[in-house]
């Protein structure tokens, strides 16, 4: 058993956005409600354009759980 230095809603995930005009696009976040914000905070597309959010990898090394030594 390990002990968690972050709590599950912090641990980032890495996401594909896939946007309607076939552009995909990586996003680091923890949640994809997050992702959305991310695209919206950005401004370089609409979340409207979003066709799919792809979870690729639900692991982030620094958010990793570990012992402490």
């Amino acid at each position: 058993m390990s002990i968690s230095k972050v709590g599950d809603d912090l641990k980032q995930m890495l996401f594909l956005v896939h946007f309607k005009d076939g552009y995909v696009k990586p996003v680091i976040a923890s949640t994809q409600a997050q992702v959305r914000e991310i695209i919206a905070a950005e401004g370089e597309r609409k979340v409207e354009d979003i066709e799919k959010i792809v979870l690729e990898q639900n692991y982030y090394p620094q958010n990793e759980d570990y012992y402490d030594i």
